[in-house]
């Protein structure tokens, strides 16, 4: 089905919206950063797993990154090359390895310093219009080096809705198993390439304990201080992520289509770990003085209500990725095939 003209107006508005949002985020992260940074890291971010679980389809079409990065193709400058899917398996590779050294630098860096957030947002989105200009489609970026993209996958197995594909108005296969449009898309979907599939291995089986063990770190108040306790701002979560990894392990030989059932328990576990505690610290309620507070109700909350709280996100997370039964759905619909558009050379295996 085509992008009918009205909603294509729709996503447009609430694109530039959310990009206009985001480019103020951006400004003040320089300008203000106190400000800037409580916009991005204890606003915009605690919203994106949610809505990633929930609507992975609206955030991929409001994702000002994945904007940016079609910029190219929607100029008609992009070589639009077809990636290999060998190319593509390593990319992916790649983005899970930035994803989990990229998170333990918030305690160090990034949630302190506006202006390191700011360059590393402006840099990430350069490089995904680079990568957009050489490549097809959203091949370069939103489907492969996107440091969020598996994790897409891993927590947007069942989307409350589909939704129409603001970016492609026609199919030109840039991938090999299109995450948006293939119905209960997961981390195993494309080609069996040893990159890719060490990736889902990897993501899947490490990620609870990485995000557990990320919360049992502080904020470091300095960049000295940080860099001086980097080494422990490392080591306890790749160690809780060695652990789940090693439960995940025990599974291996299981069928993919039961694994699936337990991956979507190990995404269970992960964004409830996250909420577990991000709710709290959001909410002044923190084990360490002031880590991610939005607003200080430590005073107004009582911590019998507080301590119910992550006991009621987590069933929730638990009952809707885990347990909650579905019909195949897709993130967004999918748009016509293009004309004489071969798929990428590779194998594709079940989503």
């Amino acid at each position: 089905m085509a992008i009918t003209n009205s909603s294509s107006k729709l996503w447009f508005v609430l694109q530039a919206t959310v990009w206009t949002i985001c480019l103020v985020m951006v400004v003040l992260l320089f300008v203000k950063p106190e400000i800037g940074l409580h916009a991005f890291w204890d606003v915009l971010i605690p919203v994106a797993p949610a809505l990633v679980a929930l609507l992975p389809g609206v955030w991929r079409n409001i994702c000002p990154t994945a904007a940016m990065s079609q910029l190219p193709r929607h100029l008609g400058i992009s070589k639009k090359r077809k990636m290999p899917v060998k190319t593509h398996g390593w990319l992916i590779l790649a983005s899970v390895v930035l994803l989990f050294l990229i998170i333990p630098l918030r305690h160090t860096y990034f949630d302190l310093n506006g202006p390191a957030t700011g360059v590393f947002l402006i840099v990430s989105t350069i490089i995904a219009i680079v990568l957009a200009s050489i490549y097809d489609g959203k091949s370069g970026w939103c489907a492969s080096l996107c440091p969020v993209h598996q994790v897409e996958k891993l927590y947007g197995q069942k989307p409350i809705a589909t939704v129409g594909n603001s970016h492609c108005s026609e199919c030109s296969k840039c991938v090999t198993g299109c995450p948006d449009s293939t119905p209960s898309a997961s981390p195993h979907l494309g080609g069996k390439v040893w990159a890719r599939r060490a990736a889902t291995f990897g993501l899947i089986g490490a990620f609870p304990g990485y995000v557990w063990g990320w919360f049992q770190v502080q904020d470091y108040a300095t960049l000295s201080e940080g860099l001086a306790n980097i080494v422990n701002t490392y080591t306890i979560p790749i160690i809780c992520g060695v652990a789940t990894l090693a439960l995940y392990a025990l599974f291996i030989s299981v069928p993919l289509q039961k694994r699936k059932v337990i991956d979507r328990f190990f995404a269970a576990a992960a964004i409830s770990c996250y909420y577990w505690y991000r709710i709290p610290w959001l909410l002044g309620f923190s084990q360490f003085d002031g880590n991610g507070m939005l607003i200080d109700l430590s005073d107004t909350i009582s911590p019998t209500v507080m301590t119910v709280i992550p006991y009621v996100t987590t069933a929730f997370w638990v009952w809707w990725i885990a347990l909650k039964r579905n019909g195949l759905r897709s993130w967004m619909i999918r748009p016509p095939n293009a004309q004489n558009t071969p798929e990428p050379v590779g194998i594709t295996i079940s989503a």
